[in-house]
């Protein structure tokens, strides 16, 4: 008969005394605490209530399933390669009317698991979604008195990363070595997000045309104590974009920093800090990095 030695019998011992690993947070998405519209176009691990998942799911957790649309009483998920298939019989009934492949749930009928985390006070908790959860981890990045978690994943495209140029005081996604693409830039002015539009006007970032105006706008993915502004075109200006944008996709008619109908830009003052102004791209599907998470210092 074999000996087991002293050494895998001690390892034995260890693994049996630690503790089990930590379960998943259930929050409910039904609740304040969470930012879904911030997850639009990401992965999310979830659970449905028994009720919801009897007779329609294989499962009630389901893993890396894609938020396609928030509505006030509905969360909406793609999912048809993870059990979430709206063209099965036990679905059809909640398949989202537009057609996109989704199901919408009733929010009391769905949580988000969020995995264990480790305290740190330096950093608020990581995000709850990823853009790929196989592929994708998160990063707290810091930058000029702001800090923020970013995403790097790994692509057969390549290294997608996050990055701070301290001398132009921005975040930029960045593919392996390749050309920086402006995420998030940071500017000081007193007066805010109104008093700065002069200053982007003779920076070149704004066109310098007095019918290009700094103005407050809402329903962007942040959380409460955030207010948000875009430079949009007034005027004849807004005429001719207006005329244009509805057979075409036309430049800009504000500049690089202006309204533009094929990305999601805005400038974003925390009312706490309401001399700091940051400008946000999103790009077209989102941007890897978590606004809800920036944290200002000095």
């Amino acid at each position: 008969m074999k000996q087991i030695s002293s050494a895998v019998l001690a390892a034995i011992a260890a693994l049996s005394a630690a503790p089990a690993a930590a379960e998943d947070s259930l929050v409910p998405a039904s609740g304040a605490s969470l930012n879904l519209r911030a997850a639009l176009g990401k992965q999310i691990d979830v659970r449905f209530s028994e009720s919801f998942a009897k007779d329609r799911l294989a499962a009630r957790d389901l893993d890396g399933v894609i938020v396609y649309e928030v509505l006030p009483d509905k969360l909406c998920l793609y999912g048809q390669d993870r059990g979430l298939d709206a063209a099965s019989p036990a679905l059809a009934a909640f398949a989202n009317p537009s057609g996109g492949g989704d199901v919408c749930v009733p929010l009391a009928d769905v949580s988000v698991r969020v995995p264990p985390q480790v305290p740190d006070e330096s950093a608020p908790a990581a995000p709850f979604y990823s853009t790929d959860k196989t592929n994708c981890s998160w990063t707290w990045k810091q930058g000029k008195g702001v800090g923020l978690w970013t995403e790097q994943c790994r692509f057969d495209s390549g290294l997608w990363d996050v990055v701070y140029d301290p001398d132009k005081d921005l975040f930029a996604l960045r593919v392996d070595a390749g050309e920086p693409y402006p995420v998030l830039r940071q500017f000081r002015k007193e007066g805010g997000a109104v008093a700065l539009l002069a200053d982007l006007k003779a920076r070149g970032l704004v066109l310098d045309d007095a019918e290009c105006v700094m103005a407050q706008v809402s329903g962007q993915p942040l959380p409460q104590g955030w207010t948000t502004y875009q430079v949009v075109p007034t005027g004849q200006r807004k005429a001719a974009f207006d005329s244009v944008v509805q057979v075409e996709i036309p430049e800009p008619p504000c500049g690089e920093l202006g309204y533009r109908v094929d990305l999601i830009g805005f400038f974003m003052v925390n009312d706490a800090t309401p001399d700091r102004v940051l400008y946000a791209n999103l790009g077209q599907d989102g941007t890897m990095i978590d606004l809800a998470s920036i944290r200002l210092g000095d």
